[in-house]
């Protein structure tokens, strides 16, 4: 049974996210509701809050998916568990925003829409109180992870591919030395992806500011392409279960194996022209240096330019329509050879 929040359809009444405090609803419970985030658009703007507070303390894992409103691989997978948890069995609190850009979720875009602010919201992190609403958006989502989420909890930031370019499902932490570095390696080794990822470091996504200021954090990616792949939401939603399990919050299981590989840095490869891909590789495909990756061709059939690849390692991610401006990402290259984290 799962209740709803204090003043669900009435977003005037219930608590704003920027005061949502996980520790004051009653334990044990399971609860799920919107809570109102900014003003400014005739009623408040809300996200999907959904809480399993359980019977005994413990730690706390926050899970967000939708910080780009088409990705839906996550989202099931946060339904999926949250369904299954019971509250009466569980120690500490499991809770997840399975859509954190209401935006670009209602609709269907990746980005907030031009006509509010075109903000991706995945690269303004920590944004502004007092900023666009995108902005403003993504200030109130770091300040309600940082106020629940603790040295010996964890935030989860769930990823897809986009609309255009497909990804591997990976697994990974942001290359940033931080105090819940160790922590987060360890739960990425431990999610149940066989593939572990050292994201490149850079300011503005979610899970990277997240890990700048000492939270333990990981992140995922799968297919993608505005669809919900089947086997992307079974990882996902395993993976969730594996890190109850690993932070002992559920006792029915063995706890997750570990995954000894080392996280692998990518590099990206960008379109230098604006053009229609040929004969392309594939997602997964290894590639050795010099490797032709795809032919770039005008309207007319004309050959503009060859990609080739400057190193060895796995196709990670790969842009899957034709049409391509310049600028825009075609590939991303896990490299070989590289060290366990």
């Amino acid at each position: 049974m799962t209740d709803r929040l204090p003043g669900d359809g009435d977003p005037f009444h219930a608590m704003w996210l920027r005061d949502f405090d996980l520790k004051t609803l009653p334990s044990p419970s399971k609860i799920a509701g919107w809570v109102p985030v900014l003003r400014g658009f005739g009623e408040p703007v809300s996200v999907p809050l959904m809480v399993v507070r359980g019977i005994a303390d413990g730690p706390a894992i926050l899970a967000v998916a939708g910080v780009h409103g088409n990705e839906y691989e996550g989202m099931e997978a946060i339904r999926r568990v949250f369904a299954e948890l019971d509250p009466a069995i569980l120690r500490g609190t499991f809770a997840a925003i399975p859509v954190a850009n209401p935006f670009a979720f209602e609709a269907r875009t990746r980005a907030t829409p031009a006509d509010i602010d075109g903000i991706n919201l995945a690269r303004i992190f920590p944004g502004q109180s007092d900023g666009t609403p995108t902005s403003a958006l993504a200030n109130q989502l770091l300040d309600f992870v940082m106020r629940n989420v603790g040295p010996d909890d964890l935030f989860i930031d769930i990823h897809s591919g986009s609309h255009d370019v497909a990804y591997a499902t990976v697994v990974g932490v942001r290359a940033v030395e931080h105090p819940g570095r160790a922590a987060s390696e360890r739960a990425a080794r431990h999610f149940g992806i066989p593939d572990l990822w050292l994201i490149p470091d850079s300011s503005g996504p979610f899970n990277a500011e997240t890990s700048r200021r000492g939270i333990p954090t990981i992140g995922t990616e799968t297919l993608g392409r505005a669809g919900c792949d089947p086997g992307g939401v079974a990882a996902f939603a395993a993976g969730l279960r594996n890190m109850l399990h690993l932070y002992e919050m559920l006792a029915d299981a063995d706890p997750p194996a570990r995954n000894d590989a080392g996280f692998r840095p990518t590099i990206n490869l960008n379109a230098p022209c604006s053009g229609i891909m040929q004969d392309t590789v594939e997602l997964y495909q290894t590639v050795n240096p010099g490797d032709r990756l795809c032919t770039i061709v005008d309207t007319f059939g004309q050959i503009i330019d060859e990609i080739v690849t400057p190193c060895a390692g796995d196709i990670w991610a790969a842009r899957s329509t034709p049409a391509v401006r310049i600028g825009e990402l075609l590939f991303s290259i896990a490299l070989h050879g590289e060290q366990p984290g």
